[in-house]
């Protein structure tokens, strides 16, 4: 099934689910840093440590209350993690592989602001569509020998503030987030990505019209 397959129907679902759903609309775009890394199973004395990736979209904001408001987001994510080796001659871990993976995200969020509207909390679970995965050393661009899940599902905790403008508004959010699944399965001394999820936390700033 095509991504285009799995997104059609929520984005009907979303537009459908309120009465006169159109007038309640909200539209905006959103960039910003995702610093993301593994955890889990890691090859014998070497660490995973952040990766800093980049992180965009759009929002469709729909309102359900005075206060409550569902947000779908499809968005484009950079997720990875630096890979550290401790050598014996070598008193720190060196900095040898950066694993990256490419994601296009789609995150049905639900926001609960406060009473002027101005700050807000959200959270969601995310469905990130696998489009790309590699590895860097040495400068050199290089293949992953794993197999690895095309889908990563993630739940996102995050707060936001609003800053109104004459047309609009801009805004600034902090989210973290959890990977609920492994990426592979693969045993430790076959891989790179053996058992491994992801977390990470996401600085993003926006803007939004109605």
């Amino acid at each position: 099934m095509s991504i285009y397959k799995r997104i059609l129907p929520l984005l009907v679902l979303l537009l459908c689910m309120h009465t006169g759903a159109f007038s309640q609309l909200s539209l905006g775009a959103f960039a910003g840093l995702n610093s993301s890394k593994f955890y889990g199973d890691a090859p014998d004395k070497d660490k995973y440590k952040s990766y800093m990736g980049a992180n965009a979209g759009i929002l469709i904001d729909l309102k359900i209350s005075s206060s409550i408001f569902l947000s779908l987001q499809p968005s484009y994510s950079q997720e990875g993690t630096r890979v550290f080796y401790s050598l014996s001659n070598k008193e720190e871990p060196i900095d040898s592989i950066r694993v990256r993976l490419n994601y296009f995200s789609l995150p049905l969020f639900m926001k609960v602001t406060s009473t002027n509207q101005r700050f807000y909390a959200l959270t969601c679970f995310e469905a990130g569509f696998l489009m790309d995965i590699f590895l860097l050393s040495g400068g050199e661009k290089g293949e992953i020998n794993a197999d690895v899940s095309d889908i990563n599902l993630v739940i996102h905790f995050g707060a936001g503030r609003k800053i109104p403008l004459k047309v609009g508004a801009l805004f600034i959010e902090l989210r973290y987030t959890q990977g609920l699944i492994n990426l592979t399965d693969e045993p430790l001394e076959d891989s790179f990505v053996p058992r491994i999820k992801t977390a990470g936390f996401k600085l993003l700033f926006g803007y939004q019209i109605p």
